[in-house]
């Protein structure tokens, strides 16, 4: 047996899954534009939210109901998936995946530190590599257990619905509330070096690194959860036929439907602490999985394939396409670049994020006409697989 393998050739992918990473990564830039103009923590009383009023309000409802806390969401399912799906192709090719998982994982580990530090420091790929380390045990389960420890999860996120409100939550966020006004003045007017020594000393909780290690382990154990679902599903098989599961996954449509978005309604009616959780670990979740199931249905007709193939030309450059977000987003609005942080409002971010999105659908099918694949996606196989993959098409 040989330790040596290639990356699945373009024949093996999966449509659909192109498609959920395409829209996945137009949710996630709605979600982050919040950030990238107000800073990681939407404190209130910080920042100008509104300098259109109603309609800058009418905005952030938007992102919040169809946006905030899912596609995050349905990006880890996706990724849980492309590991189950990675790792069944390469046994049955009677190679090791373990070789391959631990090169691909240790490079998107140096990629999510770097673009924390250096980019931007909303970063989730290095909470998937760390998340990944753990992953690989899991992939070894057969599909009952992934799916029983996805919904243990996920069900223990969403136990903090039942978490009240106390003295400790309201410290927290007085030491958020000192945390955004020192990245304010940072992210508004600081230098390039400033900003980066900012990212570098800061602690959002004021626990140094038992702050750090609490944000961290939380995210972890969210994005394991829609890791395992994710890797339960490829399993499955469903999106490899959806005809044949077509009734399933209408049945997986339905139910979404009918508890994400009112789960979401509950905090854009009431802000409370509970309704957040609500939001965030119900919520979240089920309109991931609303918008992966729409997605599945849409595509299982060549008409629908065909009107949503421009989602699929950012899909398969997705580390490309994310990394793009970054780098763009941080100048345009940190105070290095053009300066737009605090400026602008939510309704001119959904405009720039709609702009930029089509930019990147037009420049992604002109960069596939020409290549196999996006240029961080062929360092990262080159990586992955010690060998130079064919760029050129």
């Amino acid at each position: 047996m040989t330790t040596r393998s290639n990356p699945i050739d373009e024949k093996d992918r999966i449509v659909s899954l192109d498609l959920m990473r395409g829209l996945a990564l137009l949710g996630i830039l709605l979600a982050n534009s919040m950030h990238f103009q107000f800073g990681l923590f939407l404190v209130p009383d910080i920042h100008d939210y509104y300098p259109l009023g109603a309609l800058d309000r009418a905005a952030e409802i938007f992102i919040q109901l169809f946006a905030q806390a899912s596609f995050y969401t349905l990006f880890s399912f996706l990724f849980g998936y492309g590991m189950a799906f990675l790792k069944e192709r390469l046994e049955q090719r009677e190679l090791r995946f373990g070789v391959v998982y631990w090169r691909r994982i240790l490079i998107l580990l140096v990629v999510g530190y770097l673009h924390g530090l250096f980019i931007w420091d909303g970063d989730i790929l290095f909470v998937y590599a760390l998340t990944s380390f753990i992953l690989f045990f899991f992939l070894k389960l057969k599909e009952r257990g992934l799916l029983i420890w996805s919904l243990l999860l996920l069900l223990l996120m969403a136990s903090s619905i039942a978490t009240p409100e106390d003295e400790s939550t309201t410290l927290i966020g007085e030491q958020l509330y000192q945390y955004s006004i020192e990245e304010k003045e940072a992210l508004s007017s600081g230098s390039y070096a400033d900003v980066v020594s900012f990212r570098m000393d800061a602690d959002p909780l004021g626990m140094g690194m038992i702050g750090d290690i609490i944000i961290t382990s939380t995210a972890m154990v969210s994005v394991l959860g829609m890791f395992l679902l994710g890797a339960f599903v490829a399993r499955k098989k469903w999106l490899e036929d959806i005809p044949r599961h077509r009734a399933l996954i209408k049945r997986i449509w339905w139910v979404t439907l009918l508890v994400g978005f009112p789960s979401k309604l509950a905090f854009v009616i009431q802000g409370t602490y509970q309704s957040e959780m609500l939001h965030t670990t119900v919520g979240g979740p089920f309109v991931a999985m609303f918008y992966a199931s729409s997605i599945a249905l849409i595509a299982s007709s060549d008409k629908g394939k065909k009107l949503l193939q421009p989602l699929a030309y950012v899909g398969r450059l997705s580390l490309t396409n994310y990394l793009m977000q970054s780098i763009v987003f941080t100048t345009l609005f940190y105070g290095y670049g053009i300066g737009l942080f605090d400026r602008i409002g939510y309704f001119a971010g959904i405009l720039l994020v709609f702009a930029f999105f089509f930019i990147q659908v037009i420049a992604s099918k002109w960069w596939l006409k020409h290549y196999r694949m996006g240029p961080f996606e062929w360092v990262w196989r080159a990586g992955t697989y010690l060998n130079v993959p064919k760029l050129r098409r």
